[in-house]
This record gives C-alpha cells, sequence and structure tokens, in this order.
C-alpha cells in the first residue's frame, strides 16, 4: 500500500502542476530608461523631430526610468541636477499591443522586433493654462489669452524608451 501510494504522490504534483494556467507576462513589464525624446513639426505627428529640449534637459543631466510591474503597478523615476523624484501609477497593455494606457492616458506604442526597445507617440490637445501653470476652461485662444491666460497649441511628441 505505501509503495502505491508513493508512486501516486508524484503523480498528483504532475497533475496539480499542470492544471495551473501559465500567466502570459507583457514584454512591456521592466525597467526602461528614457533615450530619446522629440516634438514633431506638426500636432498631427507628421514632419521633422525636433529635440532641442532633449538635447537641453541632457545637459542638465536629466534621467526618466520606469519600471511597469506584471500586477499593473508602475514607478515613474525622474532625475534632474541630482534632485530625484519618484512617483507610483498604474499601466495596461492594449490587447493587440499598440497602445499603452499609463496612469489613465492613452499613448500609442511600437516595440521593437528584438523587444529591448520602443517608442511612443503622443498627441497633446490644445489647452488654456492659467499663471499658476493650472489648465482653465477656456476652449479656444482668442478668450483664452483675453482673460490673461496662455494658450499651448496642440502638439505631437515622440519617445523612446530602452530596457536596462
Amino acid at each position: 500500500m505505501k509503495k502505491a501510494l508513493l508512486l501516486l504522490f508524484p503523480l498528483m504534483i504532475f497533475i496539480s502542476c499542470g492544471d495551473k494556467e501559465d500567466k502570459e507576462i507583457s514584454s512591456f513589464v521592466g525597467t526602461w530608461d528614457l533615450t530619446f525624446m522629440g516634438e514633431y513639426e506638426n500636432a498631427d505627428c507628421t514632419g521633422g523631430l525636433d529635440s532641442t529640449n532633449w538635447d537641453f534637459v541632457q545637459a542638465f543631466g536629466m534621467s526618466v526610468t520606469m519600471t511597469l510591474n506584471d500586477d499593473g503597478t508602475a514607478e515613474m523615476t525622474t532625475t534632474v541636477m541630482g534632485e530625484t523624484e519618484t512617483g507610483n501609477t498604474t499601466w495596461s497593455e492594449s490587447s493587440d499591443g499598440t497602445s499603452l494606457t499609463i496612469n489613465g492616458e492613452s499613448q500609442n506604442v511600437s516595440m521593437a522586433s528584438d523587444g529591448n526597445s520602443f517608442s511612443v507617440t503622443a498627441m497633446d490637445d490644445a489647452y488654456c493654462e492659467d499663471s499658476d501653470g493650472e489648465e482653465t476652461s477656456y476652449t479656444d485662444s482668442t478668450s483664452c489669452q483675453a482673460a490673461g491666460n496662455y494658450w499651448i497649441e496642440a502638439s505631437c511628441s515622440y519617445m523612446e524608451y530602452t530596457k536596462e
């Protein structure tokens, strides 16, 4: 009887392990460094890329690291001139892998074929901002500026992230 139980025990372990469904882990899970950033010439993401701002912040030692965890949480760390700021948020991937939603904002993405880098194309709508940097309810440049605020034109930016 003991021999039968000893033979049955490994079989039960094998069957119970085989029943577990393997959870597919997204290729976006991991730690990523921002390695390039630019703004398209046109708000519809066409034209040349201007990387002047990227060059400028690089001169001040800016670095951005994003860690995407398989549980849907994310950590963003930004360092500029030795000062580091870290924030936690959430993320998800579209079923077709062409967009990431980070902190509630969806971004178009393209993963490199080797899985070691991806790019983000982000379109931002035009908006009105007050002198404190807060968005206002004005929806056109004329009324925004007439109220003494700043009209921020629509834009499209491009970012590249490389896996650590």
